[in-house]
């Protein structure tokens, strides 16, 4: 129904530098940001648009350009400067860049461009590497340090350690590096391990945390040194689904299921519970901010709805043939862009169902367009 008009939004955002957060092109958003333009440019990929694919080339580009001397990709570039994060750093423009660099160039075959960002791409994950700081294969990711960076998830997120997988697998692939591979394998068996309760008699990393922590139908959201943040992360999960980890996938969509019966809608919160003024982590929430606050409850990254992050949960599920959960999803996302006359807005409030944050967001553009895919899936 909207598919064309968010291509169109994508394209709109596309620059010689690369693409952009938002078709508007002002503030903040005006700028080549790693994680938005790779997870946009991977929407190009599925949908196979030869300008928002030409945009993607252009945003892997500018990023590669600016490569800290430490391999670090940077948080965004605009006009010819690069960010690498404003109170702490992002691990997630790393690991994205690689993914969907390796991504590109697996589909689309461009032994130059292969050639050219071996050495980047080989800097890149060796970065990565130091950021475990204790040489035991998770990365550290500190309190902001990802997409959320204005949340409370910090230490060894799954979201940040399922990315740095992937980034590891694929140049494994591109590059038929077996040292890579054995990492790849070590990294998921430790996912595997110690963000879902099992029982296997492999050791733990954290073994009193993991005893302590009750078991749930998907994976924690994190660990650190004081134990486990056993919330639900919606994007974290949705990737590693997608990456074929291993979780009762029965329980897990019973688990959405009851979420939809207590929201009483489908767009989904992209962390659960919601956080509330009183509780143990809304001191961690009230001053993690840059412009203004926005984690009020139901709001932003406390518990508000993100269309990106429900495209990914929608393009791991139908690839397990589980399709009836994203159709309600799309349903319900449609039906409010509808309703509320606005296209692509960046988040939805939970509780009243509010359209916030930016317009004609590629973030959003990029999420219906997984969610529209259907059948369609590319393998």
């Amino acid at each position: 129904m909207f598919k064309q008009e968010a291509i169109d939004i994508i394209r709109k955002a596309i620059t010689e530098e690369g693409i952009l957060a938002s078709a508007q092109q002002r503030d903040n958003y005006a700028r080549v940001w790693a994680r938005d333009s790779m997870m946009t440019g991977y929407a190009g990929i599925l949908v196979n648009d030869e300008e928002i694919l030409a945009g993607l080339e252009q945003s892997i580009r500018t990023l590669a350009k600016h490569q800290a001397d430490n391999g670090q990709i940077p948080s965004n570039v605009v006009s010819g400067k690069a960010s690498y994060g404003t109170h702490v750093g992002r691990t997630d423009a790393t690991t994205w860049w690689i993914i969907v660099t390796c991504e590109y160039l697996k589909i689309y075959q461009k032994d130059d461009l292969k050639q050219s960002f071996e050495e980047k791409i080989l800097k890149a994950l060796s970065c990565l590497k130091t950021w475990e700081y204790n040489q035991k294969d998770l990365l550290y990711s500190p309190l902001g340090g990802n997409w959320a960076d204005e949340y409370v998830t910090s230490g060894y997120t799954l979201y940040d350690n399922v990315l740095r997988y992937w980034a590891v697998k694929n140049a494994a692939e591109i590059y038929q590096n077996s040292e890579l591979e054995i990492q790849a394998t070590n990294i998921r068996n430790l996912i595997q391990e110690n963000f879902y309760k099992n029982d296997s008699s492999e050791p733990k990393y954290h073994e009193t945390a993991y005893a302590k922590t009750d078991a749930k139908p998907y994976f924690w959201a994190s660990l650190n040194a004081n134990g486990y943040d056993d919330r639900f992360d919606l994007a974290g999960n949705a990737l590693a689904i997608l990456l074929d980890f291993e979780l009762d996938l029965e329980a897990f969509t019973g688990f959405l299921e009851g979420l939809h019966t207590e929201f009483e809608h489908w767009m989904l919160p992209v962390f659960y519970p919601v956080i509330y003024p009183g509780d143990y982590d809304w001191k961690l929430l009230e001053n993690n901010y840059s412009y203004s606050f926005k984690n009020q409850p139901h709001h932003f990254h406390n518990g508000g709805s993100w269309p990106i992050f429900l495209g990914w949960l929608c393009l791991a599920l139908n690839r397990k043939d589980l399709r009836r959960i994203p159709k309600k999803i799309l349903a319900q996302y449609e039906q409010q862009m509808q309703e509320k006359g606005e296209h692509f807005r960046e988040y939805y409030s939970t509780d009243k169902l509010l359209p916030l944050g930016t317009e004609k967001l590629c973030f959003s553009a990029s999420g219906y367009l997984m969610m529209s895919l259907g059948n369609e899936i590319i393998n």
